[in-house]
């Protein structure tokens, strides 16, 4: 059987296509200090401190991390662009906003939510954003095309993706999924995720059919539409086993390295100019997530009370599965491990997934978390 591709719901340009236009709009890119676009309900007031140093951006020496930052004489505006909408993985964001971590450090954050995946990196290439999140795949993808965008933190420390479904489609291993129908969101990282994982388990990717349906895997599932999804273990997987036995392959499960999932990254032209912001927006988040883990019930009441339509107990749920992977074994909250982004590639590589002979220093830089 041929694979077999289609599309429920919102229709979703061709990864070429929106390769290619990522590309070029990446190309043009200018470095910007604040941002047009409208911001999300939650913003952060005036600066009433600088952050007191500042890594390189590539590979930061211990002189750089000593050169004092001038405190700015009025808030510095930065957007956020998160990777899709506001779920437990970015309570910490929203921890340290209402705590006024980003106002104590002399930012003024704005956070913007995308419509789709793809629209981060649009944002980013357009100067509208100053910081975004991403999935590691997806961002390498689009690193491959221009090379004018650097890691700078971890969101997270484990991979997320997995395909998820009920049981009672009889499906109980990965190589099941020949001749199921899988839906998918329309972003590079999904299909390879669902190749990688039916092949580990000695099943032939090309037998199984996929279909683009957006954002919408838990409603597909649940209606039938399709008989598995490719959606985060800790955001989908929660929902569906909300409802009923549900099975969940994760990709670290089956072959993958440990490696985040979700990153933050910038120009690096805007990190050239900004270094001692970019210090304090993490320096700042890392506070969001201390208190967090200090108290994850009044940190995950941040998130609620900053957006609409979150249930919660169903994202407490997803917060609880997620409070071991945030840090993970990794040092610092954020930390960017070089060498798990090696294996990444390694294993990317391998799985036939992305071929990229960069060095993870090329596209990433572990110096702002370094310094926590």
């Amino acid at each position: 059987m041929s694979l077999r591709t289609g599309t429920i719901g919102r229709p979703r340009p061709s990864t070429a296509a929106r390769l290619a236009a990522l590309g070029a709009a990446l190309a043009f890119v200018v470095a910007a200090c604040s941002s047009s676009a409208t911001p999300a309900p939650s913003t952060a007031p005036a600066e009433s401190a600088a952050p007191t140093s500042a890594p390189a951006t590539a590979a930061p020496s211990a002189e750089a991390s000593q050169t004092a930052c001038t405190a700015p004489s009025s808030p510095v505006t930065a957007t956020l662009i998160l990777d899709y909408l506001p779920n437990a993985v970015h309570v910490p964001i929203y921890n340290a906003l209402a705590k006024g971590y980003y106002k104590d450090a002399g930012i003024d954050l704005k956070i913007e939510t995308p419509t789709s995946t793809s629209d981060t990196i649009k944002l980013m290439a357009a100067g509208k954003a100053d910081f975004g999140i991403t999935s590691m795949l997806d961002f390498l993808t689009t690193y491959q095309q221009d090379p004018s965008i650097k890691i700078f933190s971890a969101v997270e420390q484990s991979p997320l993706g997995s395909i998820v479904g009920f049981q009672k489609t009889g499906i109980t291993r990965p190589k099941d999924l020949e001749g199921k129908l899988v839906g998918v969101t329309g972003v590079p990282s999904d299909l390879a995720a669902l190749n990688s994982i039916v092949a580990y388990d000695g099943g032939d990717p090309t037998k199984v059919e996929n279909i683009t349906i957006g954002f919408n895997a838990v409603q597909n599932v649940v209606s039938g539409a399709v008989q598995a999804a490719i959606g985060f273990w800790n955001s989908e997987g929660v929902q569906l086993q909300a409802m009923e036995p549900t099975f969940i392959f994760r990709l670290d499960e089956y072959g993958a390295p440990t490696y985040p999932e979700l990153v933050m990254f910038t120009r690096n032209e805007y990190l050239d100019k900004n270094a001692c912001l970019t210090q304090a927006f993490v320096d700042a988040t890392a506070k969001g997530y201390e208190d967090m883990v200090a108290n994850p019930d009044a940190a995950l009441q941040t998130l609620i009370d900053a957006t609409q339509g979150l249930a919660l107990n169903e994202t407490k749920a997803q917060l609880d599965v997620l409070m071991p992977v945030f840090k993970g074994d990794a040092p610092a909250y954020g930390h960017v491990d070089m060498n798990a982004l090696q294996a990444y590639l390694d294993w990317a590589k391998k799985a036939g997934i992305l071929d990229m002979s960069n060095p993870p220093t090329d596209f990433a830089t572990d110096g702002f978390t370094a310094a926590q």
